[in-house]
């Protein structure tokens, strides 16, 4: 008797059924390529992704604040809230790595106790914490790179409408004119500008990155609008860190895919750049006042600002330790205040600070809430420096040049403390994107030809798995049997 004829009716050799489950695989109808697929990727290109969806809403909402006033806010704490909500399923993992981030609204919600003017401590402070709330979730976004093209498109649709319907506003010691777009202060409308600018860039090389011309072309193409709004403002901070943030793109992009040598190299140089600097501020302060009275013809006190420090150097000596409160100075019938919105013909009387983060923050909070903002600022850079060594990717650079921004104005300019403001939300989601941005973030980069070439057998050990598996289970039958 054969082998053949040893099977039963029905029974198939365990060699000719491997054979039989191998060519049923190869069998199948081939993926189509036609009209169909075409009209699949089509769908992808213009799929609405929730984080883009919440980034393009709430930038929206803070760049034109001014234009839609109380109103406005209530959108926006609307926005942020119902943002929180859509992630609330993961809104618990999300918030506790980024506590620490969360000290400093405390701290501004603390300052009730000793504040000159508690009730308005307590709504700025709830108004900050939201502001970092909305930050912080951004951070957490799963694909981060739909959050940078939301922002994008606030950040040009309010630059082209202040371009179409700006004005200009009186500058220099010469009496010269400098465009201030929607409103009358051109540091602000530089400020959004270069912010722009920066994401347009990092949004276009994602794009030349993932093969996609008409991101890239869109991305190019805000940046240059950008570009021409900065330069009309003639603002001497906006343009300096412009210029920083512009060569820390540069640089990590050029090496946060290489290896981890050098980028810990890249990373200590940049420790070391950064407590130079933090040991000569008032020096860096100097030169940076110079430097804009020669760039940009400006009188030596860079628009009254030296006075500012000077006065708030004798109120910081009234209240050294716990400041004023939180957002308990400038407001209206203070006499202080409105002293120096006299002096520098803010007839608006608000919307004003000491243009250096340090001072404000004295002020506001005292000693006490400046160390307490440092050493957040510093253990977030920490970790955001070592997630650069151990895994970084194109979200995390576009994040570090952003807040590299953010810190290179902070002697001539108040950063990251104003509610309600984009600055703010941009410097503590940067400072939490070294927690992750969710389990998609490492799918948005391409994988290298090494971790390609390590997968593959593993694919195709699953793909004939359910054809080896019988032959196992099965013997081959014996003599006796027969």
């Amino acid at each position: 008797m054969t082998h053949f004829e040893q099977l039963g009716p029905g029974q198939m050799s365990p060699r000719l059924r491997l054979v039989t489950a191998v060519d049923d695989q190869s069998a199948r109808p081939a993926p189509s390529t036609g009209p169909a697929r075409r009209l699949a990727a089509r769908a992808r290109l213009v799929r609405l992704d929730v984080d883009g969806v919440f980034s393009l809403l709430m930038f929206l909402l803070l760049l034109f604040s001014l234009q839609l006033g109380t109103l406005g806010a209530a959108l926006l704490s609307l926005v942020i809230l119902a943002y929180g909500a859509a992630l609330w399923r993961r809104l618990w993992a999300v918030l506790v790595p980024r506590t620490f981030l969360l000290v400093v609204p405390g701290f501004a919600l603390l300052s009730v106790f000793w504040s000159q003017a508690p009730g308005d401590s307590a709504k700025f402070a709830l108004e900050f914490a939201l502001t970092v709330l909305a930050g912080l979730l951004l951070s957490a976004a799963r694909n981060p790179h739909a959050v940078f093209r939301g922002m994008a498109g606030a950040f040009l649709i309010y630059v082209c409408a202040a371009i179409a319907f700006g004005h200009q506003t009186a500058v220099g010691a010469q009496g010269g004119q400098a465009f201030s777009g929607l409103s009358d202060g051109k540091n602000l409308l530089a400020d959004i500008a270069a912010t722009g600018l920066l994401i347009s860039l990092g949004v276009a090389a994602h794009a030349v990155q993932r093969g996609q011309v008409g991101w890239a072309l869109a991305g190019f193409g805000a940046a240059l609008v950008q570009f021409y709004a900065v330069a009309s403002a003639h603002s001497a901070g906006a343009l300096l860190g412009l210029g920083f943030g512009l060569m820390a793109l540069a640089g990590l992009l050029a090496v946060y895919r290489t290896g981890v040598g050098l980028r810990a190299i890249l990373v200590g140089f940049l420790c070391v750049c950064l407590v130079v600097g933090a040991a000569s501020y008032e020096w860096l302060s100097t030169q940076l006042i110079e430097l804009g009275a020669d760039l940009f013809d400006k009188d030596p006190t860079l628009t009254g600002r030296t006075y500012l420090w000077y006065r708030a150097d004798q109120l910081i000596a009234e209240r050294p330790l716990l400041g004023r409160g939180f957002y308990a100075f400038w407001l209206q019938g203070d006499t202080d205040a409105e002293g120096l919105w006299r002096y520098a013909g803010i007839t608006s009387r608000g919307g004003f600070s000491f243009h250096n983060t340090g001072v404000e923050i004295l002020v506001q909070l005292g000693w006490f809430g400046l160390v307490t903002v440092l050493l957040t600022v510093l253990i977030g850079l920490g970790l955001l420096l070592r997630r650069f060594i151990r895994r970084p990717n194109l979200a995390l650079c576009i994040w570090m040049s952003i807040l590299l921004y953010e810190l290179v104005r902070t002697p001539i300019e108040a950063v990251g403390m104003a509610p309600f403001y984009f600055s703010t939300i941009l410097t503590f989601a940067a400072l939490a994107s070294a927690l992750g941005s969710g389990k998609a973030e490492t799918a948005s980069e391409p994988a290298s030809d090494e971790r390609r070439r390590a997968r593959a057998p593993d694919r195709s050990r699953r793909l004939l798995e359910p054809a080896i598996a019988p032959s196992r289970r099965l013997r081959a039958p014996t003599v006796e049997q027969a």
